[in-house]
């Protein structure tokens, strides 16, 4: 899978799991059933965590929250950089480290413009 295909996918799985966690804290719900943001766009597995850790991870543009395993589906473009109970935070490397950080730059200006 290229660069460009990894970073897209975990780009669209991040956008859903930002909508996932706006309307979870609507509803007051903490844990939140995060889509894992793994390469594989078909993946539909669920990992439930507080919307602090999720913000946390999401601090960086680069990392992504994972089911354990599925960070193979990213090839050579990323690295798990720890393992948690449950997850893995995997970090995108190169290209498509430098695709998610500009696709994130991007939906940031437009939710402090939009």
């Amino acid at each position: 899978m290229s660069a460009e295909r990894v970073a897209l996918n975990d780009a669209t799985f991040r956008n859903a799991n930002e909508g996932i966690e706006e309307k979870a804290e609507s509803l007051g719900i903490d844990p939140v059933p995060f889509l894992c943001e793994c390469a594989d766009g078909s993946c539909t597995d669920v990992i439930r965590l507080s919307r602090q850790e999720y913000e946390e991870i999401r601090s960086d543009p680069t990392h992504f929250v994972n089911v354990p395993g599925h960070d193979a589906s990213a090839g050579p473009h990323a690295r798990v950089v720890e393992k948690r109970a449950g997850y893995v935070i995997v970090q995108k490397l190169g290209v498509a480290a430098d695709i998610v950080s500009d696709l994130d730059e991007l939906s940031r200006s437009e939710e402090r413009t939009g």
